[in-house]
């Protein structure tokens, strides 16, 4: 009994700091991801936002089962099995739905960002200062290069925030220097950055949770059998 209880401890410890991880990732994720939510859409915001619920349901859940096995309640390790699988339960059906959504949120993320540019025109203040930082965080212009500008968004000349540093400066070939690389590849890159970590998180979550189940039930059983069921 005192083994597996020891187990389920540390690994209650361990699941702690795991929840507190993704809370802390998740919110950094969310704060980088709002500066660029008017032409970029919501998708990697709502990816952010599930990570921050999953790490308050992990601490939450953490907190649960060391009370119920410190204080030796069935009830509460009860309602932690319980609230567990239904958590497997939910990462299951989140993965699968992510990997069969994910082209169309490829989609979506590239339309969002054509959509935008019209914007920019009529000077949307969140519009123009979103493309601007984007262009001169990642050193691209337009969606899927400078052409975008005078296309889509019928500008005469892409925004100064195509160019290094604001400064559109003319060539030896008297063509001005903007940037090669759509933005639309960098945000890609970021989307499938932040989907893939988020796929991996949840596959490594996946196991260790069904550890956890376990040496809860072994737990469980122990104090059942040292003190009856309730």
């Amino acid at each position: 009994m005192r083994l597996h209880k020891l187990l389920f401890l540390i690994f209650l410890v361990v699941y702690f700091i795991a929840g507190l991880s993704l809370l802390i990732t998740g919110s950094i994720a969310h704060r980088q991801a709002s500066h660029f939510s008017e032409i970029t859409g919501s998708s990697v915001i709502s990816g952010a936002g599930f990570v921050i619920a999953l790490g308050v349901i992990i601490i939450l859940l953490t907190i649960l089962g060391f009370v119920g096995a410190i204080q030796n309640r069935l009830q509460l390790l009860q309602i932690f099995i319980g609230s567990l699988c239904i958590i497997l339960l939910l990462q299951l059906i989140a993965a699968i739905v992510g990997f069969t959504l994910r082209n169309k949120a490829d989609n979506q993320l590239r339309q969002r960002l054509l959509d935008s540019m019209p914007r920019y025109v009529t000077k949307d203040r969140a519009v123009v200062s979103e493309w601007d930082e984007l262009q001169q965080k990642w050193s691209c212009c337009g969606v899927e290069n400078f052409t975008d500008w005078t296309a889509t968004a019928k500008l005469l000349a892409p925004p100064s925030s195509c160019c290094l540093n604001n400064l559109c400066k003319e060539s030896a070939l008297n063509t001005t220097t903007y940037f090669t690389q759509g933005c639309y590849q960098n945000a890609r890159t970021l989307f499938y950055r932040y989907s893939k970590a988020l796929g991996g998180v949840s596959l490594f979550f996946f196991f260790v949770e069904l550890v956890g189940v376990a040496l809860a039930v072994l737990v469980l059983r122990d104090l059942k059998n040292n003190y009856g069921s309730v």
